[in-house]
This record gives C-alpha cells, structure tokens and sequence, in this order.
C-alpha cells in the first residue's frame, strides 16, 4: 500500500471514502475508523477489508488524498543501527 494507510468507505458517495488515522477492529469484523480529515469523528467503515486503492477516483476524500500526497505531512518514522 502506498501513502498513510488504507481507506475505508463511509459512504458510496463522491468523497465518502477515507484514509484511516487511526482504526480499531470490533470482536465482529467491523472497523471503527477515524479518518485522517476529521480526527474527532469516527464512522462503522462499510468494507470489511482495508482498500489499497479505490475502485473510482471520485470516491476519494480529497482531503485525505491530499494529507498523502502533502510532503509536509508526518511520516512514520523508521530508524536504522549503522556500525
């Protein structure tokens, strides 16, 4: 997967589909997800699998899609032991 993380659909509806900032798996296979574009809101994600890319661009939530593409945008940070 490329960018922060999967996405997961809040709604068929242009935009309606968001990259996770934080998800957290029920005991039933659903995803409470908060999405990167509004990290106060959280949603039941519809798609029970985490989507690498969605199936139409429109779909995207172009404020999340941004956040991915934004170079200024926190990283994880991964260190490396050199000797």
């Amino acid at each position: 997967m490329t960018g922060l993380g999967p996405w997961f659909v809040r709604t068929v509806d242009d935009g309606g589909t968001h990259r996770a900032d934080h998800e957290h798996w029920t005991a039933d296979g659903r995803a409470r997800i908060r999405p990167i574009c509004e990290p106060t809101a959280e949603f039941t994600a519809i798609n029970r699998e985490p989507i690498a890319v969605p199936y139409f661009d429109e779909h995207r939530c172009p404020r999340c899609l941004a956040d991915a593409l934004d170079p200024a945008a926190p990283r994880p940070r991964h260190l490396v032991l050199v000797r």
